[in-house]
């Protein structure tokens, strides 16, 4: 029997939380004692009192303020690893997917198999168009955005091989707890956006794999938001990915690539009317304890670190492919040049 422990990290979900919960509990199987357990960040749309009275089998805790997914999360995996001492695995999900049967023992039986394998992420199709792709297991660029693989895709057995991914979907994944130790999942830092990049780099950088497994699918109810409302925290989460995990001769290497990058990035802040938010995250590291944090945490990440910098970029992209954004300027210029500086920096990573 594998011991699990599912944690939900939930926030104003009033609304997808019954579809959730309703699959998951119909998806168990005898192989997998799972435990249900789900975090609510202090939501204001009843999500906690819906729970506790149509779900009684889920374990809740609430939360006085929103800790963001990340922080949920972790608030989660505390509670979990103190009440179940023999815990195996850990699922960190968003709190709108649906779960088709079998899914986590799927999951949890790749694990025990391939003790090389520190996380694993499931086939994530979208919801309501249950045939086509949110994501078949994501993808880093080397300035640090987190790329999906087949977005919008059918779902015609192209992607039906397991295979090693840079860092897995934080709508899905199942961690081997002992990976973790005695630390946390995600960092509270990140709230929302590259959460799972970060524990993607920091796992690889420990020198585990991270595996996509196809025969275990969800479905995600996916909406991109075209206003970038959220635009603060990915900027400002991919330069603490950036600051933290690389070495310092890679970050000297890719200045000027760095440099061009943040010009893009304003230009594109501009015209999309998120400007404020762009500048605030340029301006959140030049506070004392903001930066004493950062620079903290990467003494960490590089202390832990088992290989270097050239293999642990080595799958590292450098072509930006977002589906949602359809920029010629990217695609005709942005592209092309990053594309070729990248050709050019990599094979100079020898350390």
């Amino acid at each position: 029997m594998m011991r699990v422990a599912i944690l939900i990290a939930c926030y104003n979900g009033r609304e997808c939380l019954g579809d959730c919960l309703r699959s998951l509990l119909d998806s168990r199987d005898s192989d997998v004692d799972a435990s249900i357990i789900l975090i609510d960040n202090a939501s204001t749309d009843s999500s906690a009192d819906f729970v506790e009275r149509q779900f009684p089998q889920v374990e809740l805790i609430r939360l006085k303020d929103n800790r963001g997914f990340a922080g949920g999360i972790n608030a989660g995996w505390e509670y979990a690893r103190r009440k179940f001492p023999d815990l195996q695995y850990v699922a960190a999900i968003n709190q709108d997917i649906i779960a088709q049967s079998g899914w986590l023992a799927k999951l949890a039986s790749h694990l025990r198999d391939h003790p090389s394998t520190a996380a694993v992420q499931p086939k994530v199709l979208l919801w309501p168009q249950k045939d086509r792709f949110n994501t078949a297991g994501n993808r880093s660029h080397f300035l640090g955005f987190g790329l999906v693989t087949a977005y919008g895709q059918l779902d015609d057995g192209s992607f039906n091989q397991s295979r090693e991914i840079d860092f897995p979907s934080g709508a899905a994944v199942l961690i081997r707890a002992q990976a973790l130790g005695e630390g946390e999942i995600f960092d509270d830092l990140l709230f929302l956006y590259l959460e799972d990049a970060e524990l993607g780099w920091k796992l690889r950088q420990l020198g585990h794999r991270i595996e996509y497994v196809p025969d275990a699918v969800i479905w995600h109810q996916y909406a991109f938001h075209r206003d970038f409302r959220f635009y603060f925290y990915l900027e400002r989460n991919r330069w603490y990915l950036l600051a933290t995990y690389y070495k310092t001769p890679t970050l000297l290497l890719l200045l000027p690539a760095i440099l061009a990058m943040e010009m893009g990035q304003l230009y594109f802040a501009w015209r999309n009317r998120v400007l404020g938010q762009k500048l605030a995250a340029c301006a959140f590291f030049a506070s004392p304890p903001n930066l004493s944090r950062l620079l903290r945490r990467r003494r960490q990440a590089q202390r832990r670190r088992r290989i270097g910098d050239r293999q642990f970029l080595r799958p590292f992209v450098g072509e930006i492919d977002l589906p949602e954004l359809r920029s010629q300027t990217l695609r005709r210029i942005g592209n092309p040049i990053l594309r070729t500086y990248w050709r050019f920096a990599r094979p100079l990573i020898f350390w």
